[in-house]
């Protein structure tokens, strides 16, 4: 995961024990080392097998890489990605045209690794792959909640395992500025409550990232989404100040003033000093969700406007853009923002990335400019890795020509950081991201839903190999919250079946909700797309497929729906002894009510009492009540048993 290209399968194993070696015999660097350092590392891991470490200089040796040249000094788009892997009995060799060809190669032939009674080993298959996108990222938000270098690192190394390039690293927000500025002290000092990245650790997440094959493209948000600038500088600000760092979410008044000449000079300052840290070519602005407010509240700003007749604050903005354009490109960098800063007058290399809607991607590459996908992969807003996967990045109902799609660079996936903190920021990601990976790299032709979720659930215990941390979340926090003993299985069973709010509804919900809030309640225990949801449908179809011929599925079944039955019961005994438990008894009352739609939809099914359209429609009813958010959780297992009710034979 992601589905090369090209596999075939072979005849034969290549068996692994302790003499498994690799050589180097095309291009090699230190980069390229390293990397071999680090499978035969998580091999050895996973294989309880010790291997040399190092590459070996004989071309006999049992894994032979041979990549053509290093490839770019600094990765951009444009880089070479591809690779051909091949396994026989004998040897394995992998050959690409460029290193990072060769780590995503790599990431493969681990995949690969299987076992059987005689041991560990790689079955004989022939591999030729290469990215049906060239920008395939994932956006991290560190200006809301800050997620610290170890965070980062670790989410990279997921990245890698999953052949993303592309690291969106959103920097400033009205809630925090996250980078160290040697030119301007005060951004940081005044504006990040001592959260923030020096610039010796940026630089090594770069390098780190670099390492394993991916970009790192800062974004800092002008002209709104400013508030952090303006707490140590409010004079580069449109409105009077003074400024604080902003403790809630949402869309706030403070903006760069894009009127004063003092303002670019500054600008121009900051940008040349965080290129030096930054090499890629592309820079976020950001550009998004400006209200105007304080533009329209200064009359300097309004006599502007007209004097340079610009007919309103779009215009206004794109005047701001022009003038950021030709600073980023006197430091060689080249223009990303979000879609609200498309425009006719936008500069044409300029990239824009569609948030609001699939819909914008067609006006973006139309208008000639390169565009980036990410509105059907928020992470943030707790959808199934089903929802995402639906979603190809090139839909045909777009009717875009060839011409036009090659302007699509990729997608991204966004992790916005309102609701996400170190402690669960994994959990949050992983392993979903893995399903919107497959969207970017794998031929649009892969599209099976139920053969995703089973590599899916392979892929999310590869991903703990490299120290991501999403499979322990549930349970580390539950320990906090209830302690250990009946009250945590009690939970962790509730969990297995509950998903958190979206994230307009705990918006909605969670009204006090800050900065300072802290993530450790039961929602921010709960996971987006638990298992339990993908195999209560599988059951069933199973059940439907089979037509009752096989007694263990209708058993499995019942088993499961008496589980469901017994735990309001246990839920709410345990809100008795932990209070953030309590959290858990809507939901868990909820689950109860599921339970006994699903006996009954069961009995029905299988003939046992027969199924009226009176009966039907107060199931529906009784399951349409349990759709909605209880407390701050929702179910995930309502549709499966809403299937049985819709299937159950009605008698008339």
């Amino acid at each position: 995961m992601p589905v090369p290209r090209v596999l075939s399968l072979g005849e034969g194993r290549l068996r692994l024990d302790s003499s498994f070696t690799v050589a180097l015999t095309g291009y090699h660097d230190a980069r390229l080392g390293r990397a071999v350092v680090r499978v035969m590392d998580r091999l050895s891991r996973r294989t309880a097998l010790t291997f040399s470490p190092s590459p070996v200089p004989d071309s006999s040796a049992h894994l032979v890489i041979a990549a053509a040249a290093a490839g770019q000094a600094i990765q951009t788009e444009t880089e070479d990605e591809s690779y051909t892997l091949d396994v026989e009995p004998a040897r394995a060799a992998l050959t690409a045209p460029t290193v990072v060809g060769a780590l995503r190669g790599l990431e493969t032939l681990l995949q690969l690794v299987a076992s059987d009674s005689a041991g560990f080993y790689l079955p004989a298959v022939h591999v030729e792959d290469a990215p049906r996108f060239p920008w395939r990222g994932l956006l991290v938000d560190a200006g809301r909640h800050f997620e610290p270098v170890e965070v980062i690192e670790r989410t990279l190394d997921g990245m890698a395992a999953v052949k993303l390039n592309v690291l969106h690293w959103h920097l400033s927000d009205d809630q925090g500025f996250r980078v160290e500025s040697l030119r301007y002290p005060l951004l940081q000092g005044k504006g990040s409550d001592g959260l923030f990245y020096t610039q010796a650790q940026i630089r090594a997440v770069v390098a780190y990232a670099r390492d394993r094959g991916i970009r790192v493209v800062p974004e800092f948000d002008m002209p709104g989404h400013a508030t952090s600038w303006f707490v140590g500088y409010p004079r580069y600000a449109s409105g009077t100040g003074p400024y604080a760092i902003v403790r809630t979410w949402g869309v706030f008044d403070p903006t760069f003033d894009p009127t004063r000449e003092s303002v670019y000079l500054f600008i121009d300052r900051f940008i040349g000093e965080m290129a030096a840290l930054f090499p890629d070519p592309y820079w976020h602005i950001g550009g998004d969700e400006v209200n105007g407010v304080e533009w329209d509240a200064n009359p300097r700003i309004r006599a502007f406007r007209r004097l340079h007749h610009l007919a309103d604050n779009a215009a206004l903005q794109v005047y701001f853009n022009q003038r950021l354009s030709r600073i980023l490109t006197q430091h060689g960098k080249r223009m990303v923002g979000w879609d609200e800063i498309l425009n006719p007058d936008l500069p044409a290399t300029a990239v824009v990335q569609s948030w609001r809607g699939v819909e914008y991607l067609p006006a973006t590459v139309r208008s000639g400019h390169r565009a980036i996908l990410s509105a059907p992969y928020y992470l943030d807003h707790m959808d199934s890795a089903e929802d995402h996967y639906y979603f190809d990045p090139l839909p045909d109902t777009l009717g875009l020509s060839p011409e036009e799609a090659a302007r699509v660079l990729g997608g991204e996936a966004c992790m916005w950081g309102e609701h996400v903190g170190p402690e669960t920021i994994d959990s949050r990601i992983w392993p979903r991201l893995a399903a919107v990976a497959e969207k970017l790299w794998s031929p649009a032709s892969v599209r099976d839903v139920h053969d995703m979720y089973r590599r899916l659930a392979a892929t999310s215990l590869r991903l703990g190999e490299v120290g991501l941390r999403h499979q322990e979340h549930s349970a580390r926090l539950l320990h906090l919250e209830v302690g250990n003993g009946p009250d945590f299985q009690t939970m962790m069973a509730l969990l297995a079946v509950s998903q958190p709010v979206t994230f307009g509804q705990r918006n909605r919900m969670e009204e006090g909700m800050t900065q300072q809030t802290p993530l450790t309640r039961l929602v921010d225990a709960a996971r987006p797309d638990p298992p339990a949801r993908w195999a209560s449908l599988t059951l069933i179809e199973r059940l439907l497929a089979d037509s009752g011929r096989t007694p263990a599925i209708a058993d499995t079944l019942r088993a499961m729906f008496t589980a469901w039955r017994g735990l309001p019961a246990a839920v709410h005994a345990a809100a008795v002894r932990a209070p953030l438990a309590g959290d858990g008894v809507p939901v868990a009352d909820a689950l109860g009510r599921v339970a006994a739609v699903g006996f009954a939809a069961l009995d029905r099914v299988q003939g046992r009492t027969p199924a009226t359209v009176a009966w039907q429609d107060s199931a529906r009813a009784t399951l349409d009540s349990a759709t909605g958010p209880h407390g701050l959780l929702r179910l995930v297992v309502v549709d499966p048993v809403r299937w049985l009710v819709e299937v159950a034979p009605i008698r008339q």
